[in-house]
């Protein structure tokens, strides 16, 4: 067993680590700027900033409106439960029993001693809920862990081993703190101690009647030594235990968990007790304690503490907001730098994403909300332009730049983002970046050349590629024809277009309108649409759509055969001599 010297110097030592981890990632938040406005914002100006935001708020009467909406988002996290109840459960069940196994029984001397004088861990309800805690945080991973592969969008994130390290760390502690507290329940030794500490110097005979009642209630195996327990000396036993033990011992049935494996146990009892298992399960356990402890900043479940800080700072910049009338650059410029390490990987954005479905049809995972805020920090870090080599931006960060650029900004992520994101702001600073790296929107290279250009490289001699859907992926509405065969030319579209009264006022006219994109459709002739000035300057107003009165999907298809074209145009590009 690690001796209390030993132990002091481990947890100081994870404690000084894990304070350092924090504050590294926390100054990232003060160094990183996502966006040319946001680098322009000297860190010593964000820190002036949250201060005054800070004082601004807590020392006003709107503390107590900020500090309720701030635990109404931590606590409850009423984002998730609108949107995926199941989910939200797991995440209420981890969180609740990882804080009453820190509060009430990591730091039990601290806390739970210091509220209940009486306080012992074999007693009840303690025994109950050290039980229930860890049996929440097992219960609700495991329907995290469930949750997130059935909801994925996406062919999911590369794990880092750091990430598997920890969750593996955290299976390690859940574990053997309930095989430590099952072996403490089936040992003769730990009933030896107990005996020898409470009840003195005794002999054999003076302890069976005790033996005999902890055999049959309380769960210890003596190897079947005792045989079926006589009931008067069961009686014996039960008075000597309400004298001696019954202060600090409650029949451990109500440990749910531990007590059944200790029944379980019950045959290797003796031989875990040779072994010494106490001292190293004890010494595994506060082992693996410490390591989580002094790892977890610098692991993707950092947004533990990330997240409820983001949710604090969105409270007190919507607060602050209503006061001066808009969110500084350097608050935006924080909050930016937050969002990476505040996600919490829930994959909800990713599963209301408006091309999500086109991600999965021409295999770019990076046109996924949570696939460009992974990008975009890379980006700012300055790895997404390192992946390239010294040959210019490698294919990663090309489909990068792709992913941001088709996003159609409709907000559905923000929206559903449960920790209060404002993703739709990232991505107005990460496309900025991206274009300040050389990597342009693609409506900048496809509008370069016309659309007949791009067509003719598509034509057989050029460029073919199938419209047809790979197995298992749903077709886009452009390969449907039940999608736009409907159509009856009636340029209702047209005339509420913005893009087209915009063309018109300034005296030029766009090459194809909605109506002309339907139409083509229609007549097969694809290709002529991907190239069109129509598709790439479609504001995604969807005035079109909801006007449509056939109901047509118009924007929707727009913006299917803008990410389309990404993917089919790319591959001619030298063939038309674009830049």
């Amino acid at each position: 067993m690690i001796s209390p010297p030993f132990f002091e110097s481990l947890l100081y030592a994870a404690l000084a680590l894990s304070v350092l981890g924090l504050a590294w990632r926390i100054s990232k938040w003060l160094r990183i700027g996502i966006g040319p406005d946001a680098r322009a914002v000297a860190p010593s100006r964000r820190v002036r900033a949250a201060l005054r935001g800070a004082a601004a708020v807590l020392f006003t009467r709107r503390v107590l409106p900020v500090l309720a909406a701030f635990l109404v988002d931590t606590l409850f996290l009423p984002r998730l439960l609108a949107q995926q109840k199941l989910r939200w459960l797991a995440h209420l069940l981890v969180a609740a029993g990882f804080t009453l196994l820190v509060l009430m029984h990591a730091l039990a001397p601290l806390v739970t001693a210091k509220l209940f004088a009486a306080y012992e861990p074999t007693l009840d309800p303690y025994l109950f809920l050290r039980n229930l805690s860890g049996a929440m945080v097992l219960l609700g991973t495991a329907l995290l862990v469930i949750g997130r592969r059935t909801a994925r969008t996406g062919p999911g994130h590369a794990r880092r081993w750091q990430d598997a390290a920890f969750v593996a760390l955290l299976g390690l502690v859940l574990v053997t703190g309930f095989l430590l507290e099952a072996h403490k329940i089936a040992s003769p030794l730990a009933f030896q101690r107990m005996t020898s500490e409470y009840l003195g110097a005794r002999d054999e005979a003076q302890l069976k009647p005790l033996r005999a009642l902890w055999a049959s209630e309380f769960g210890v195996s003596f190897g079947g030594t005792e045989g079926t327990p006589d009931p008067a000396i069961v009686e014996q036993g039960r008075k000597l235990h309400a004298a001696a033990c019954a202060a600090c011992h409650d029949r451990p049935r109500s440990a749910f968990v531990s007590y059944p494996l200790a029944r379980l146990l019950a045959p290797l009892t003796s031989l875990l007790d040779q072994l010494h298992a106490a001292a190293w399960l004890s010494s595994l356990h506060v082992l693996a304690c410490l390591l989580g402890l002094a790892s977890l900043p610098f692991t993707g479940f950092f947004h533990a503490l990330a997240a409820p800080l983001s949710l604090l700072a969105n409270a007190v910049a919507r607060a602050r907001a209503r006061s001066v009338g808009a969110i500084s650059p350097a608050a935006r410029a924080t909050r930016r730098a937050m969002a990476a390490d505040a996600c919490v990987r829930c994959g909800l954005c990713d599963a209301h994403c408006s091309v999500a479905p086109l991600a999965r049809y021409i295999g770019n995972a990076g046109l996924l909300p949570s696939y460009k805020l992974v990008a975009t920090a890379a980006l700012a870090d300055g790895r997404l332009l390192r992946s390239g080599g010294s040959d210019g931006p490698g294919d990663e960060a090309l489909r990068a730049a792709d992913g941001a650029n088709l996003c159609t900004d409709c907000g559905r992520c923000t929206q559903r983002c449960p920790v209060g994101l404002d993703l739709a702001d990232l991505w107005g600073g990460g496309r900025a970046d991206l274009a300040a790296a050389g990597l342009p929107a693609p409506a900048r290279w496809v509008q370069a050349k016309p659309a007949l250009a791009w067509a003719q490289a598509l034509e057989p001699g050029g460029a073919q590629h199938s419209f047809s859907a790979p197995d298992g992926v749903r077709a886009p509405l452009a390969a449907d024809r039940h999608s736009f065969s409907r159509c009856v030319q009636c340029q209702t579209c047209t005339n509420v277009c913005p893009v087209v009264a915009q063309s018109m006022a300034a005296g030029s006219a766009i090459d194809l309108t909605p109506q002309k994109v339907m139409n083509l459709l229609r007549l097969g002739l694809h290709e002529l649409t991907l190239g069109s000035q129509m598709v790439w300057s479609c504001a995604t107003c969807y005035q079109c759509q909801e006007l449509c009165p056939e109901g047509l999907r118009v924007t929707d298809i727009i913006c299917e055969l803008r990410a389309l074209a990404v993917q089919r145009l790319g591959a001619v590009r030298t063939t038309v001599g674009t830049p």
